[in-house]
């Protein structure tokens, strides 16, 4: 459960045989379109108005200078956010009201904003290009690509008689955008947009911003970009500075499940450092009478489903309360399903800015510390944890030996890697290695992807042997990015004693000496299995796989193995049977009455 991304077009930056005349010829009357000398001159704009977008509608308002500061808030009722960029600082209050540092990457976006904002992009000539015309809302355009020398794009569409502005295409992250302004009007001899529609592929509804009052060069507040100072979300009961251990569900051997209390109502809650924010689920949330607002993207792992908004949610784990939360609600039936368990609550980063989380992987205990009390063990490794896109954290990863890269932190995922499209594609990495299918996904979605064997991933000064990845498609999630290579999980992540400190970027590792040394579970069947009553179906059938060979198919049931009848085996056993040694001879009785023999293997 991540951030919102926008599809990647396939289609960038076509560029078409153009003299230098001609680009500067447009640059010139686009900048004379915009007010000649008093655009030139701009150092400053304020601007506030209204957004509608996404079933939510409020205020917004903007401050921005050429010199790289920008402001922005956005107030849509149960939606806010607040952000701002000054210098080589940036901040972002998230939804639940935390403060928390705005990513290198993120400062960077707002900064080329500004750049197109204030023409300031189009003053470096050895960076622009003239792309290929195009055609958009009955009009030709001409194009003037802007080249940053990284993968992004940047491109301006301005009408090549009269200079006007028409469009901003931009793709960031792999993911495209479009910006479509409107309504012109001179303020102070600038001609500023009064309306900006964006939209991409994964928007149901475009963002709708029409400004009621711009101001060119205002007087700005000295405090206008400084970082807010707010209230701690959490408390501890007694005012104690720990919460003391809390013992946790290890379902599966790679999920963290808490007892929790939401709103009063005891539950569990999956522990997720890779959801930008809490989740409920839909059910749980309407047994709550929670009111919910809005219908926004959902990214996660497995594609993009929809998601609403509700407030004023309190979580109370062990001595520990977080208070007056915003959470995303998301049918999870489907996750739930595929987890064999029920999936009420995702509990997210939001656990984890304003606290110390230790957790205690050998023992299935996790503890709460209050920031400036807790004193690391003697033994303990430190991995910087630095802020990655949407809020979550990155750690650097190793594989094979290369330069480390950044990896999303993410103790929501129960697998051991997975390696984005982006990198795996960069480095060749399925370039002549035995490699089968899975079916992978959580939020919006399951989707079949790659999986290999890599034969060293070094983390944390550790280095780990014959460690499976999944490698997934690109395409519209959460895992198609280039600003993060990957997403490390459980299955590396609970070989250590983890502490994690975001106040202070980083992260405390102690090696499980017993744990680093254990083989890494792999299916050796080729058969992904779910119980269904007094059944077991079998979801997914593996490329190469003795399942595969044995011409299994998806949606058969299975109604004893090894003689056990479907409905006496636990999902613990269920997986120990998958995950069997190589050569180990697995007896399957279907409906009906037929017998299958399935012989582990390691294909992949």
């Amino acid at each position: 459960m991540r951030r919102l991304i926008l599809l990647l077009s396939t289609s960038l930056l076509a560029v078409t045989p153009a003299s230098a005349d001609e680009l500067s010829d447009l640059i010139a009357r686009y900048r004379e379109w915009r007010g000649g000398p008093a655009f030139e001159a701009m150092q400053g704009v304020r601007a506030e108005g209204s957004l509608s977008t996404a079933g939510f509608s409020g205020e917004v308002e903007m401050i921005a200078e050429r010199d790289g500061s920008i402001r922005q808030r956005v107030d849509l009722g149960v939606f806010r956010s607040d952000e701002a960029v000054d210098g080589e600082h940036g901040w972002v209050v998230n939804q639940t009201g935390q403060v928390e540092d705005m990513a290198a990457d993120g400062r960077e976006d707002r900064r080329r904003d500004i750049a197109l904002i204030f023409g300031s992009a189009l003053e470096d000539s050895a960076a622009l290009s003239l792309a290929a015309p195009v055609e958009r809302d009955g009009r030709t355009w001409s194009v003037v690509a802007v080249d940053y020398g990284d993968q992004d794009a940047h491109e301006l569409l301005i009408d090549p008689e009269s200079g006007e502005l028409g469009f901003i295409r931009m793709v960031r992250d792999r993911r495209e955008s479009w910006v479509d302004y409107g309504d012109w009007r001179l303020v102070e001899g600038v001609r500023m947009p009064f309306e900006e529609i964006a939209t991409s592929e994964l928007m149901s509804t475009p963002n709708v911003v029409r400004w009621t009052e711009v101001d060119i060069d205002p007087v700005v507040p000295v405090d206008a970009f400084a970082r807010p100072v707010v209230e701690a979300r959490y408390q501890i009961a007694g005012g104690a500075d720990t919460t003391g251990w809390i013992d946790y569900e290890f379902h599966g051997g790679n999920r963290i499940y808490l007892p929790t209390t939401v709103n009063g109502t005891d539950t569990h809650a999956l522990l997720d450092s890779g959801a930008e924010m809490t989740v409920l689920d839909a059910a749980f949330a309407r047994e709550l009478g929670l009111e919910t607002s809005g219908d926004l993207p959902a990214v996660g792992t497995g594609g993009v489903s929809s998601a609403q908004l509700a407030e004023g949610v309190t979580l109370v784990i062990g001595d520990l309360t977080l208070r007056d939360m915003t959470v995303a609600v998301i049918d999870l039936s489907a996750i739930a399903q595929a987890l064999g368990r029920p999936l009420p609550v995702v509990l997210g980063k939001d656990a984890f800015n304003e606290l110390i989380v230790d957790v205690d992987f050998p023992h299935h205990r996790i503890a709460f510390h209050a920031p400036g009390t807790f004193v690391a063990p003697s033994d303990a490794v430190e991995v910087p944890l630095s802020e990655a896109t949407g809020g979550l954290r990155s750690v650097p990863v190793s594989i094979e030996g290369r330069q480390p890269v950044p990896f999303d932190f993410d103790i929501g995922n129960g697998g051991s890697l997975i390696i984005f499209p982006g990198y795996a594609e960069e480095q060749g990495l399925l370039d002549g290695r035995t490699s089968s299918t899975v079916m992978s996904g959580a939020v919006g979605g399951m989707r079949e992807a790659g999986i290999a064997t890599f034969s060293s991933v070094t983390f944390g000064g550790v280095k780990l042997r014959d460690v499976p990845a999944v490698l997934p498609p690109p395409g519209p999630s959460a895992v198609d990015s280039d600003r993060t290579r990957g997403n490390i999980g459980i299955g590396v992540l609970g070989r250590f004693r983890l502490i994690t400190d975001y106040t202070n970027d980083r992260l405390w590792l102690v090696p499980i000496s017993e744990a680093i040394s254990q083989p890494f579970a792999r299916n050796r069947l080729g058969l992904s299995l779910r119980k269904d009553a007094d059944a077991i179906v079998v979801q997914y059938v593996a490329r190469n796989s003795p399942a595969s060979e044995g011409g299994w198919a998806q949606g058969e049931r299975i109604v004893a193995i090894d003689g056990v009848p479907a409905a006496d085996i636990t999902p613990e056993a269920l997986r120990d049977i998958i995950n069997g040694a190589d050569g180990r001879t697995v007896r399957l009785t279907l409906e009906g009455g037929e017998e299958r023999s399935l012989v582990s293997r390691t294909y992949y």
